[in-house]
């Protein structure tokens, strides 16, 4: 059976990576990272006019969210270690209340995106991702937690076809992999590194920030967008209990 392209959105370190070792290594299909330009970047809009068309490579569509909380850490530990792509402050409370820029530092001419600050950032492109109607939705934190109920829920919306194999969840964290990676077997998915997944399921991320960090997320972040993506009871859970 031939293999299903279905097209891949998300923030950086919202669990593209593992999503895409979750659906190919289960499922007939093949997850596409560029097919907008960019898998970070926004969907672009499509005039009456324009040439370009939505659906031209792609069987399906899905986008990935961490909660703000999660992905606000997991950004700013991205732009520490891997120090690419981002232009923003090194200290995390500077960080929360500074502009973000985002490029393509592997392009000498990239374009940027600017955001008034990462809580912005988490604002806008997951409005952007979500306004899409023929995207399908997925929550790292729950994917995490329940890999194999969820990816198999994921799969069904996207209509793909299971493999002949038995259930592959990573043990290890996944690798950053491109469309032209040749991915063999499941371990081809893993890095050297280990996950403990106990750092999102037991919110361990929230001992990054203090009580004034909180407040400044909580003035920021788009309510409507929140319940639209279904974190209200956890994020509810967070502010009750730090």
């Amino acid at each position: 059976m031939a293999n299903k392209n279905v097209a891949m959105m998300g923030c950086f370190r919202s669990g593209t990576n593992f999503a895409k070792s979750m659906l190919e290594s289960n499922y007939e299909c093949k997850i596409k990272n560029h097919v907008f330009g960019w898998k970070h970047g926004f969907l672009p809009v499509m005039s009456l006019d324009s040439n370009a068309e939505y659906k031209f490579i792609y069987d399906s569509a899905f986008f990935i969210t961490k909660n703000p909380f999660s992905l606000l850490v997991s950004l700013f530990n991205y732009h520490n270690e891997v120090q690419r792509n981002l232009i923003a402050p090194n200290i995390f409370s500077d960080f929360l209340r500074s502009k973000l820029i985002v490029h393509d530092q592997a392009q000498p001419h990239s374009v940027q995106l600017r955001f008034s600050s990462p809580v912005d950032y988490w604002n806008a492109m997951n409005w952007n991702y979500a306004s899409h109607k023929e995207f399908v939705h997925v929550r790292y934190e729950s994917l995490v937690e329940y890999p194999e109920v969820i990816t198999k829920k994921l799969a069904h919306k996207l209509s793909l076809t299971p493999r002949e194999t038995d259930f592959f969840v990573p043990e290890r964290k996944v690798k950053r992999t491109n469309d032209n990676d040749k991915l063999v077997v499941n371990e081809d998915y893993m890095s050297e590194q280990a996950f403990d997944k106990s750092t999102y399921t037991n919110n361990q991320y929230m001992a990054k920030y203090s009580a004034s960090d909180i407040e400044l997320v909580l003035e920021q972040i788009d309510r409507e967008l929140i319940e639209k993506l279904g974190y209200t009871p956890l994020m509810k859970e967070l502010c009750d209990n730090y």
